[in-house]
């Protein structure tokens, strides 16, 4: 019922209550309680919304198609197809993590998984075009960009490696 990821952050909300309680008293912690409602309030129907698509694109995709393209037997060819797509994703957590999930309940091996989050992460096409190169001019942007296209292909290798023994 609990998983060990539930646990940890019951762990953590304790501390941070406790803490809050022995900085403020129960109107800081009410306080900080009341903001978090909020935020739950505010991200929970995109939440709903996020898995119940992942749900959908999980039942729509052909598992046979997940397993032969990013399966354990993928290899290379897997991690790479998974590190543009990740690359290419347009969305926040809110979508990138379901799409994760999804791969994994559909098959997909940890190597390519790990480079999809790792390339959504740090080689998003569309950040590094409105807000990188406008911002830091195209030099440093390219530069940093082409010196990053290797990180998720590394760490795809690295999670195969280490979920293969």
């Amino acid at each position: 019922m609990f998983s060990g990821g539930l646990v940890m952050m019951l762990a953590v909300l304790a501390g941070l209550a406790v803490a809050t309680w022995l900085r403020g008293g129960e109107p800081l912690l009410r306080e900080g309680l009341g903001r978090g409602a909020s935020l739950l309030l505010e991200f929970s129907l995109l939440l709903v919304v996020s898995f119940l698509a992942a749900g959908l694109a999980t039942a729509l995709v052909p598992r046979d198609l997940i397993e032969g393209s990013l399966g354990p037997e993928s290899g290379l060819r897997g991690i790479l197809i998974a590190t543009g797509a990740g690359a290419i994703t347009p969305a926040g957590p809110f979508i990138a993590m379901p799409i994760a999930a999804t791969m994994l309940r559909s098959g997909a091996a940890a190597g390519p998984v790990v480079a999809f989050i790792t390339a959504w992460s740090i080689l998003a096409v569309h950040r590094l075009i409105a807000w990188e190169i406008p911002i830091v001019g195209p030099g440093i942007a390219l530069l940093r960009y082409g010196i990053s296209i290797a990180v998720p292909i590394v760490a795809g290798l690295i999670a195969q490696a280490l979920t293969n023994r």
